[in-house]
Parts: C-alpha cells; structure tokens; sequence
C-alpha cells in the first residue's frame, strides 16, 4: 500500500474534517464519507467521497487529483473511548452516593 492510499485509509477512519490539497492547487476540506482504492464498476478510478459544509450532495476527488491528506478537524470521538466513559460515570455514581447521607 503506497503512502496515499494508508493516509486515506487513516483519513477514513478519523471522524474529523480532513483536508486534501490537490494536484491544481485548491485545497478541500470535509468529513470524508467513503473512498473507493480499486474503483468501481461505474468509477474505475481510485476515489474518495466527501460531505462539504454548505453543498448538497457528496464530492467526488480521484486519488490521481490528491497530493495531501491532512488532518485539520478536530476528531469527533477523541475523549470518548468506552473506558474514559466508564471512569465518568463511575465517578458520578461515588459523587452522588456521598451527597445522599
């Protein structure tokens, strides 16, 4: 796997905007929503879909416009893993249980 297709599969899993700067010079920033490495029957190019605040519809870019992956959204699932989340409420349950005597 070449260094683009591992920054989009890490850009994919991230749950933050990514920006890609592309080949012409302009830069995209969005949540990336899919990305296809092998194409598609109907898309035989390598591409990512993206949802771009204020248009309608996904975005389509080809690996092949892609220079950079960056990762400029701040990730939507950072502090929430399952155990800070147990660690929480357990902290809430000993807080309230010192409060009720």
């Amino acid at each position: 796997m070449n260094d683009l297709h591992a920054a989009v599969e890490k850009a994919f899993d991230y749950r933050g905007d990514v920006t890609l700067d592309l080949k012409d010079g302009r830069q995209i920033t969005g949540f990336m929503t899919n990305r296809e490495a092998r194409g598609t029957g109907s898309h035989p190019q390598p591409f990512v879909e993206m949802m771009i605040e204020g248009r309608e519809g996904l975005l389509r870019v080809g690996y092949s416009d892609i220079v950079t992956v960056r990762f400029t959204g701040e990730d939507a699932s950072t502090g929430k893993s399952w155990e800070e989340w147990i660690a929480k409420h357990e902290a809430l349950k000993k807080a309230h249980a010192s409060h009720s005597h």
